[in-house]
């Protein structure tokens, strides 16, 4: 069997034999370029085919010199009968000019020892239920319902937005839960060395969020009004988002629902959107944030791809230089770059690139950050050179083939 791989998105599978000890996975890589921490998402019930005995905490993968890899088996729907799992999940470094990998998943009588966290996503009820969420190199919020009410007023915390907020992390291991034990004014200070909430966006898009595009004005939606966490780690977190239907102008009303993967090792999450217009189609802006210019720092600057396929922003302020980026997926169909002035969102303006959605057909896209003082980018060429590399690994899908192990 074979299929393709382009960040979270699988094609079809086509079945051989079944009833194996174990699976051989063939992965094939069409870039030249080295592709570090290239995840690889095999669904399972295409490996149970071949090895039904197969389950969930008893799966080692060994890469082509038989070394161990983590792992993880997905399952989102956790109440269904039988063992019916999502994916099986790894990642490999691909060297430069490196096009071929193979790789052996085995069964094994113990289960394996629980791993290291590297991906992580909750539900922050102490927070008037923001959705946090994380991985070994970036961390990321959003605003739920509860911030946008009377009790969060009274608070002085009242925040309308669906906008994609940024914490910047200097260490590899899990904060969410440590910064917000901290105390809000408390992460917004690098004080432990190990990052902080470096970045605002009240109404604006933040790092990737999205709105309903008319060519003069940006239609967005208010706090998200259900969050399901699908997949906690410790290799891959998903979690979908549930908005309320908002007015988007002259194409009425919209409504959109967003599921995030966040993957080990990488900048840049896998969002699904899938919106329901009532005109059946619009053209969707993905945001990113653009910040008033502070004193005494180099200008920002903004990075668009010629075929309108990614956009990169770098800025500057006392707390060091961020990169933030959005990459459509392989499927979508872009419609050029706009620009939203602050006036609707005071002191927050919103670059936005544009692409094409239908009703009901998911939009994919991709979103993430890096930061200056983590260790991963140097300045804004070796973030630039980050959001290139993984566009191109995007349109550039690696091929995996299964067969069954003697």
């Amino acid at each position: 069997m074979r299929f393709m791989l382009a960040g979270a998105a699988m094609a079809a599978l086509v079945p051989v034999a079944a009833n194996a000890a174990g699976v051989t996975i063939v992965v094939s890589n069409p870039l030249e370029s080295a592709r570090p921490a290239a995840v690889i998402a095999v669904p399972f019930a295409e490996i149970a085919k071949l090895a039904p005995e197969l389950r969930m905490y008893h799966v080692i993968v060994r890469d082509p010199k038989g070394k161990a890899l983590p792992s993880q088996v997905t399952n989102y729907q956790h109440d269904h009968r039988g063992a019916s799992y999502d994916d099986l999940v790894f990642s490999y470094d691909f060297a430069a000019g490196e096009k071929r990998a193979v790789f052996t998943v085995e069964p094994v009588a113990t289960a394996t020892p629980p791993e290291a966290p590297c991906t992580y996503a909750r539900v922050a009820t102490e927070r008037f239920g923001d959705m946090a969420w994380e991985n070994d190199r970036i961390a990321h919020r959003m605003y739920g319902f509860e911030l946008d009410s009377p009790t969060a007023a009274a608070a002085g915390e009242r925040l309308r937005g669906s906008g994609i907020d940024v914490w910047a992390k200097r260490v590899p291991y899990p904060i969410v839960d440590r910064w917000y034990a901290k105390g809000h004014d408390q992460f917004h200070k690098d004080e432990d060395g190990e990052g902080l909430d470096l970045y605002s966006i009240g109404g604006s898009r933040g790092d990737g969020g999205t709105g309903v595009w008319d060519g003069t004005t940006l239609w967005t939606s208010d706090n998200f009004v259900e969050a399901r966490v699908l997949s906690n780690g410790p290799r891959r977190a998903a979690f979908q988002l549930t908005y309320t239907p908002w007015d988007a102008g002259t194409i009425g009303k919209a409504q959109e629902v967003k599921k995030f993967t966040v993957d080990c090792g990488v900048n840049l999450d896998a969002v699904e959107s899938t919106f329901d217009f009532a005109t059946g189609e619009a053209t969707v802006g993905i945001g990113i944030t653009e910040h008033p210019q502070p004193q005494g720092f180099p200008a920002a600057v903004l990075t668009r791809d010629p075929d309108g396929r990614w956009m990169s922003y770098w800025e500057e302020n006392k707390d060091g230089g961020l990169g933030t980026a959005v990459i459509l997926g392989k499927g979508a169909t872009p419609a050029g770059y706009a620009h939203e002035a602050p006036a609707k969102t005071p002191g927050n303006g919103n670059h936005l690139l544009l692409v094409k959605a239908r009703d009901g057909v998911p939009l994919s896209y991709f979103t993430g950050a890096g930061w200056n003082k983590s260790g991963q980018f140097a300045d804004r060429a070796s973030w630039e050179a980050y959001v290139k590399a993984f566009a191109a690994a995007v349109a550039h899908p690696l091929t995996v083939s299964l067969s069954a192990r003697p």
